[in-house]
């Protein structure tokens, strides 16, 4: 006889996989993957850091109203630039690991720490909005940047 455990691990592994993440995070080395229960499920949240506090994180939201890459650019430009106080440093082409395009906004903000850098890039597909974003003080961000860039090309939506 089969044990009752065994007999459903199928249907559990199919479950688990329906309640995932719609994409595949890249963690790059120097990075540990934050524990997932502490942030928003319904944003499908990922959370990356290293022990100096420089951030990955990723977030996917259903493409529900539809809206396009040059529309979902600009609204995040206007709350980050106006919203919050950021001043836009430039723009620049992404691309994802499965050849989806995107937009990199990198950001600049002044604090009484010094200088912080927030770098946000969005892909768009048909289902989903995905927000992939780094930051944290600017010295520390300057010294990751390879790694943050990898994180951000081996990104792969689902």
């Amino acid at each position: 006889m089969i044990p009752r455990t065994t007999r459903f691990a199928p249907l559990l592994a199919l479950a688990l996989a329906a309640c995932g993440r719609p994409y595949s995070a890249a963690t790059p080395d120097g990075f540990v993957e934050l524990d997932e229960d502490r942030y928003d499920k319904a944003a499908h949240e990922y959370r990356a850091s290293t022990a100096d506090g420089v951030v990955i994180g990723i977030r996917a939201y259903e493409n529900d109203p539809e809206v396009d890459l040059a529309l979902a650019v600009r609204a995040l430009e206007n709350r980050v630039r106006l919203g919050q106080g950021y001043a836009l440093l430039d723009k620049k082409d992404a691309t994802a690991r499965d050849g989806t395009k995107g937009m990199t906004l990198h950001f600049g903000h002044d604090e009484s720490g010094g200088p912080h850098l927030y770098t946000v890039t969005i892909f768009v597909t048909d289902d989903w909005v995905y927000l992939l974003e780094t930051g944290g003080k600017k010295e520390l961000v300057d010294k990751a940047q390879a790694s943050l860039d990898w994180a951000t090309k081996n990104f792969l939506p689902d």
